[in-house]
């Protein structure tokens, strides 16, 4: 979880985990590299060590760096492939392992520290962590932003996850909090951070780390990915390829039908579909916006990361969990590590990770739920009302109200910008002001100001 880079100058080779200080400063003649930052707004996890900045490279999870006779030598140490396999089979048997692991990692978490602070949205992830660090000594601390809109606000369910484990809660409004658009959301990052409601959220934590003593936060970031949240009839293709009984493919496909709310034939077509289809390493890429050709070219200059590669000796679930465990990490806080308390995502811990990728596909999904190995562990535990939680808020709302308020800016910088310049937007596709009211598409804004931080962030670079 802690991100390591590093670049060479002259005969010499630095290492930082984070940037922003000499040789790693906006004076020190780092340039922005606009084919990975075009590669990194379409699919922001796709590449493997190269960065948003010339010459900067970052150390992979699980690599070593061997600084040999002025060579840079990475070595894959520890790889997700590697425990890819059989867990235990009982159900039971299984969740009570699971509760063990996660309750042992975030207890030892905690116990590194005095006083903690952890974001709470009552969803499944961070209330699990707030039980481990229950079961544990650690002086806990909760915080939940909630947006203006009622799918924003999810200040009932974090307020009975705080109030199950003993934790004091703190609300926040993301719209209480000034958002400035003029500048990066993070600086001393090495690829743009694209969601302005971090603002909000680093200011609640600046002012709570003040005040209540706070030396780590802590959160429930990559549970979905380790808990390996499917929504898709992959679990009855690893069903099907594996040889499980046709009594075992009929569960599964129940268990979709009713996760996905998909019909039989909906389902069954999908199914022989997925089956036909040759690769099993198809990833989401986001193109609205941007220029086709020169993204395509983009990409032919940017080296995938190791985890996308798909190994066909493993079922196609195993494929989508590691591939989901790639785009848990690259959080590398909101806060520079030399001033302000580390950021701490428990369930990325090691042992978590590796027990998760032993479980087969289709027990994540068992009953027709999402994660349904780590509700089945902590039933009893966490009160049913968010362990039966289905989907969850967010600062869609905040996002959006934002765009608005700031459409004509926003719409502005972009035509006349850092990704217009080297042709990474295509700017004939980006709305006018009269078209981009209630026709447009609902996640537009979101995009639009996604682009917007990526072009900030640019500027700030190359203006050092």
């Amino acid at each position: 979880m802690l991100p390591v880079y590093w670049r060479r100058t002259d005969d010499e080779f630095a290492l930082a985990a984070e940037l922003g200080r000499p040789p790693f400063g906006r004076s020190d003649g780092l340039r922005v590299d606009p084919d990975a930052l075009a590669v990194y707004l379409s699919s922001p996890h796709f590449a493997g060590q190269q960065t948003c900045l010339v010459g900067v490279s970052e150390l992979l999870p699980g690599y070593a760096l061997d600084l040999v006779a002025q060579q840079a030598i990475e070595t894959c140490l520890w790889s997700p492939w590697d425990h890819i396999g059989a867990g235990t089979a009982d159900p039971a048997d299984a969740a009570l392992e699971l509760r063990q692991t996660v309750n042992d990692a975030v207890r030892s978490w905690g116990e590194c520290f005095q006083s903690i602070l952890l974001g709470m949205s009552g969803g499944l992830d961070s209330t699990i962590v707030a039980a481990g660090l229950a079961a544990g000594a650690a002086n806990a601390h909760g915080v939940t932003m909630y947006g203006p809109d009622p799918g924003g606000d999810e200040r009932p369910f974090a307020t009975m996850a705080a109030e199950a484990f003993g934790i004091a809660l703190t609300a926040e409004g993301y719209g209480d909090c000034p958002v400035d658009l003029a500048k990066p959301i993070v600086e001393g990052s090495p690829r743009p951070f694209l969601a302005h409601y971090v603002q909000p959220i680093a200011q609640v934590r600046d002012r709570m780390c003040r005040e209540e003593g706070i030396d780590a936060f802590f959160s429930g970031n990559g549970g979905d990915n380790v808990f390996c949240s499917l929504n898709s009839v992959t679990p009855i293709v690893d069903r099907i390829l594996a040889r499980s009984r046709p009594r075992s493919i009929a569960a599964t496909i129940r268990d979709i039908a009713r996760l996905t709310n998909a019909d039989i034939f909906t389902i069954g077509r999908s199914v022989v579909a997925r089956l036909a289809r040759r690769s099993r390493g198809e990833s989401s890429i986001n193109q609205t916006f941007l220029d086709p050709a020169r993204l395509a070219d983009a990409f032919e200059r940017v080296t995938p990361h190791p985890w996308l590669e798909p190994r066909h000796e493993v079922l196609p679930g195993a494929n989508a969990h590691v591939r989901m465990l790639r785009r848990a990490l690259g959080n590398d806080g909101f806060h520079s590590r030399a001033a302000y308390p580390p950021s701490i995502a428990p369930l990325l811990s090691q042992p978590i990770v590796e027990l998760c990728l032993k479980v087969p596909s289709w027990t994540w999904v068992s009953g027709g739920v999402d994660r349904a190995l780590a509700r089945k562990a902590f039933r009893g535990v966490i009160p049913d009302a968010l362990l039966d939680r289905r989907g969850g808020g967010g600062p869609s709302g905040f996002v959006d109200r934002l765009y608005r308020q700031n459409e004509a800016m926003v719409l502005d910088e972009l035509r006349s910008g850092f990704l217009q310049d080297h042709g990474i937007i295509a700017a004939a596709e980006i709305p006018d002001h009269a078209r981009s009211g209630g026709g447009q598409h609902p996640l537009h804004p979101q995009r639009l100001l996604a682009l917007l931080a990526a072009d900030t962030w640019a500027r700030h670079w190359e203006d050092g």
